[in-house]
């Protein structure tokens, strides 16, 4: 092909799709090269959860409780300028969703979980991707898309990009066994990380890809990150990936990923290594645990321990709990009355383990935990290992992407090894780096990340162009919601509703009080015509009422808390 185009797109995930549609809204027409020919192409947005959060913060929360938190999560290892375009760009996309039909529910009570495409996934273990929001979000896309033309092209594979002087100008591809190749004033690489890519693997992240387990669609092969390093490009980050424990029954049994996780379980209590002594830190987070026992120079297997109280709360605490949906779905529990036969029934040295355990326990009991041979953070709070039954769940830590990758700009523009930009070259989604991973391996939401990245890219090529009219392309300048609803000052949650915030407080003492008064008013008004067998009628109606106004209460109190914020 010969033709020249605004803007090649590589990647059909979110990242991809929202830049080619908003690139349209601009009055700019893409191309989107897809290398998976199939029509429901597997890709990680697809799979996804479908939660729409920024570090598991609404994303109309103002921007600096917004940054403190990133700065939290990260530690500081993150780039604050990708940050601050984050924050500002977040609820625009948001808003820019629900213009393009974009359903969304509360997945429950918590923060993170408000802004969840619909319909969510269903809460069971196993494969439930298919016909779920994120899957639908990208058909309704993809569908945009083909009212255009012959834009979206699958089956293509992008090799190489057309340099020129250290500027992009194209980029080259197969098509079968067919070689094309597109002349482009633009460039964006949107494909993914490298987490299906073995050398890239063991190269980056220093595990051994055999001992991990792919979480999601297999499609990351960092050919985006290749053929810009090969241009150039800067990398960053690239030793750390998103993900999250599994059941190592999980390699054959498809009903055991991508859930249930067991991230809470593992948190909890301990992760030993086969000779029965911890792993490491526990404490920091599951995604933190996860890469950890991917560079482990220890052989699997892994087990998490735990016991009683850790499998009844932590357990099921989870959004699809590991108690009871891992046994459920045929994952392997090992339980046992003593730790010491737990021992024996997993394999591992007796005496090391009851040590590991041992030291553990007195290490709580006096609050040194920092003080362990490995030490444990508190980040997540740990639980003594006391309570029959013992447990111990085989696991293998589950990759869904990786953080690290391509160095860009605010504007998702390419940087080269001197910070500065590739001219002709951006990058959006899992593809890059800056934001995600760092010592703690923080995850900050890779749906987030990828369309507000997306939607800058398009945005960018379309100033560049001249075509960015905001009076007539209707970008959104401020949000359609009130932000200061969600900034958690004095105005969130019930002290918008004074009377729901006196029922929900008050409610079962004011109820308490009616049924009081049903009884006097019962006994009083009955006794004339009824004589003593007033008082049965009044102790009747007082359970009535009692019940039916701390019912009432209740169901009152349930719906505010998957309604309102905390």
């Amino acid at each position: 092909m010969s033709a020249q185009h605004d803007l090649i797109i590589v990647g059909g995930g979110i990242a991809g799709l929202t830049a080619a549609v908003r690139a349209i809204e601009l009055g700019i027409q893409p191309m989107v090269l897809e290398k998976e020919s199939q029509d429901i192409y597997p890709c990680n947005s697809r799979q996804s959860g479908g939660v729409i959060h920024i570090g598991f913060l609404d994303p109309y929360r103002q921007d600096r409780s917004l940054m403190d938190n990133i700065e939290t999560r990260t530690g500081g290892d993150h780039d604050p300028v990708l940050a601050d375009a984050l924050i500002k760009n977040g609820w625009r996309f948001l808003d820019w969703l629900k213009a393009q039909n974009t359903d969304f529910i509360s997945f429950n009570e918590q923060e993170g979980y408000r802004w969840c495409i619909a319909p969510p996934r269903a809460l069971r273990a196993g494969v439930d991707w298919e016909g779920r929001g994120p899957d639908l979000l990208l058909r309704r896309l993809v569908s945009k898309l083909s009212n255009y033309g012959d834009i979206f092209c699958q089956g293509v594979k992008a090799t190489s990009l057309i340099m020129e002087n250290g500027t992009c100008k194209g980029i080259r591809a197969i098509a079968g066994t067919r070689e094309i190749t597109f002349k482009a004033n633009n460039v964006l690489l949107a494909d993914g990380g490298f987490q299906f890519n073995r050398k890239l693997f063991e190269e980056f992240i220093g595990g051994k890809f055999d001992h991990t387990f792919q979480r999601g669609a297999k499609t990351g092969n960092g050919d985006g990150i290749k053929m810009a390093h090969a241009a150039g490009a800067k990398l960053s980050g690239m030793d750390k990936f998103y993900g999250h424990l599994l059941s190592a029954d999980a390699v054959n049994n498809d009903k055991l990923w991508p859930y249930p996780e067991l991230d809470a379980v593992a948190t909890a209590g301990i992760v030993i290594d086969s000779f029965g002594t911890r792993v490491t830190d526990e404490g920091k987070s599951g995604v933190y645990l996860t890469n950890a026992l991917a560079k482990s120079n220890s052989e699997p297997p892994f087990f998490i321990i735990c016991d009683a109280s850790i499998w009844e709360s932590a357990g099921r605490s989870a959004r699809i709990p590991a108690n009871p949906l891992l046994e459920e779905a045929g994952g392997t529990v090992f339980k046992s009355d003593t730790l010491e036969e737990l021992a024996e029934v997993i394999g591992v040295p007796v005496e090391d383990f009851l040590n590991c355990v041992t030291k553990y326990n007195e290490a709580i009991d006096a609050n040194k935990t920092s003080e362990l041979l490995i030490p444990r953070s508190q980040k997540i709070m740990p639980y003594k290992i006391s309570t029959a039954p013992f447990i111990a769940i085989p696991t293998i830590p589950g990759i869904t992407y990786t953080m690290g990758g391509i160095v860009t700009n605010e504007k998702a523009q390419v940087l080269n090894e001197n910070n500065m930009v590739i001219p002709g070259l951006l990058a959006a989604g899992a593809t890059t780096g800056g934001l995600e991973g760092g010592r703690q391996a923080a995850y900050i939401g890779g749906l987030m990340k990828s369309g507000v990245f997306g939607m800058i890219a398009a945005e960018e090529v379309a100033k560049k162009n001249d075509k960015l009219d905001v009076s007539k392309k209707a970008i959104p300048i401020e949000p359609k919601h009130d932000r200061e609803q969600f900034s958690y000052s004095q105005k969130r949650g019930l002290v918008q509703f004074p009377v729901l915030r006196f029922l929900i407080s008050y409610g079962k003492m004011f109820s308490l009080i009616l049924a009081f008064l049903a009884l006097i008013l019962a006994i009083w008004l009955g006794e004339p015509l009824l004589g003593l067998k007033a008082i049965p009628l009044g102790i009747f109606l007082f359970f009535i009422v009692g019940v039916i106004g701390i019912v009432f209460t209740e169901l009152l109190r349930m719906i505010v808390k998957l309604l309102l914020p905390d």
